[in-house]
């Protein structure tokens, strides 16, 4: 028996559409998107949303309700921000409270509703759903499709989102993720290159090629030919990058795997995690990793960041091992006692010699809207930079780190000697090519 769907309580904030009312959007189907933007599914579903939107127009309602998950993803202003950089421009509610999630029963994130045009739901999915699951489900009610066109907003020459960074000796790599673009500069900001890339994530530099993680793929660019292939194909949200000693490994955020490819032969050795979403330590089989976002190599040992686990955590001798962090629940903002971060997307090391802050990790810690040093040989924490915007990308050379200040789209250089910040300010007089 089809259960009527529950009203929206009047209370709560709408985005990019006035606030309605449950049955001022009946006499259409409405499809309901319960979702957090700090969640890996949940942005990987927003695509297939997303096209959905584009296709059925205003003969389907879809309305976005956001159910929090961190302290940070439920505030208005960090939810207005993720809704520009995801390019979601239909409405959305944020659910701070989870009333309404807990009135429709929604369990898990992504939940996608489907509610009739009687008012009646007939559809509750749980999980990531296709474009063409989703066509399918529409078409067997008999939804028809609309046109909606709309005028995609144009990026040329503007940092819109980068997540990103990669720096070296002679210059710079941006991930500008949102732009679709990588950009190679020199340590000022005078951009020489714009390569056109598929959503990129992470960079690494080895042997002047630079590895770009891509949306679904990881390739290579090779700087002195300036030829671009790929790699892998078929990855999950491939997130970070890492070569060294004769091996590459990828963090998949969306399959919470690391993967250890042969670099010569990019045959896969060997995988850390079984694809099960939770933070539980043990070797590359019983491990369990929560949604991978960054990784370093300092002193032989691997160190990653789990976002959703809110974890700092290490393979040492094939084993993982958990330094900061107690499970998809467990988050904070405390340097003292138990520490705590809150959704760290990004990690990068201070090499023995190397400048300032040898043997420190360096945590770009995402929504607390900080940078953060980790002393992994007495277990120390100390904040470094705050008030950022989300900051989801950090590297480092010498006395300076280079962070990608996602939400404010721009690239902070903070010198560790001087306690001071800078924002590179980048021309583009003399770009010689565009890939």
């Amino acid at each position: 028996m089809a259960v009527r769907a529950p009203h929206f309580p009047k209370d709560l904030k709408w985005f990019n559409r006035p606030q309605q009312e449950l049955l001022k959007l009946q006499g259409k189907f409405l499809l309901l998107e319960f979702f957090t933007f700090g969640c890996i599914n949940c942005i990987n579903n927003l695509q297939s949303i997303k096209k959905i939107h584009q296709a059925y127009g205003d003969n389907l309602h879809l309305v976005g309700v956001h159910v929090g998950k961190f302290a940070h993803e439920k505030e208005d202003h960090a939810l207005e921000s993720a809704l520009k950089r995801l390019d979601v421009n239909f409405a959305v509610i944020n659910d701070a409270e989870h009333q309404l999630s807990d009135a429709y029963a929604a369990k898990g994130w992504p939940t996608t509703i489907l509610i009739d045009e009687r008012g009646y739901i007939v559809e509750h999915l749980s999980g990531e759903c296709s474009v063409e699951a989703l066509e399918d489900l529409l078409s067997s009610y008999d939804v028809k499709k609309g046109l909606l066109e709309r005028e995609q907003e144009k990026h040329q020459h503007k940092l819109h989102f980068p997540t990103k960074v990669m720096v070296s000796e002679q210059f710079l790599a941006v991930a500008n993720t949102e732009a679709h673009e990588v950009w190679l500069s020199d340590l000022e900001g005078k951009v020489s290159d714009v390569i056109s890339a598929d959503r990129p994530m992470g960079l690494c530099l080895h042997e002047e090629k630079l590895y770009i993680c891509e949306r679904d793929s990881l390739t290579l660019y090779d700087l002195k030919n300036r030829e671009k292939r790929v790699l892998l194909q078929g990855l999950r949200n491939p997130y970070a990058v890492v070569v060294q000693e004769g091996t590459l490994m990828v963090a998949l955020a969306g399959a919470h795997l690391i993967e250890v490819y042969e670099l010569q032969s990019m045959r896969l050795i060997e995988h850390y995690g079984n694809r099960f979403e939770a933070l539980r330590d043990g070797d590359a089989q019983s491990c369990q990793l929560a949604q991978t976002s960054g990784l370093v190599m300092m002193d032989e040992i691997l160190y990653f960041v789990d976002a959703e686990s809110s974890s700092l955590r290490k393979i040492e001798r094939g084993r993982v091992e958990t330094l900061i962090g107690e499970g998809l629940f467990s988050y904070g903002d405390q340097n003292e006692g138990k520490l705590l971060l809150q959704h760290p997307e990004d990690l990068c090391a201070g090499i023995i010699g190397d400048g300032c802050g040898g043997g420190r990790l360096f945590i770009a810690d995402t929504f607390n809207n900080k940078v953060k040093a980790f002393y992994p040989e007495d277990g120390s924490m100390m904040t470094l930079l705050e008030d950022l915007d989300e900051p989801r990308g950090i590297a480092k050379k010498g006395c300076e780190l280079y962070i990608a200040n996602t939400n404010a789209h721009e690239i902070v250089v903070f010198d560790l000697s001087k306690m001071q910040k800078r924002v590179i300010v980048f021309c583009f007089d003399e770009v010689l090519s565009r890939f």
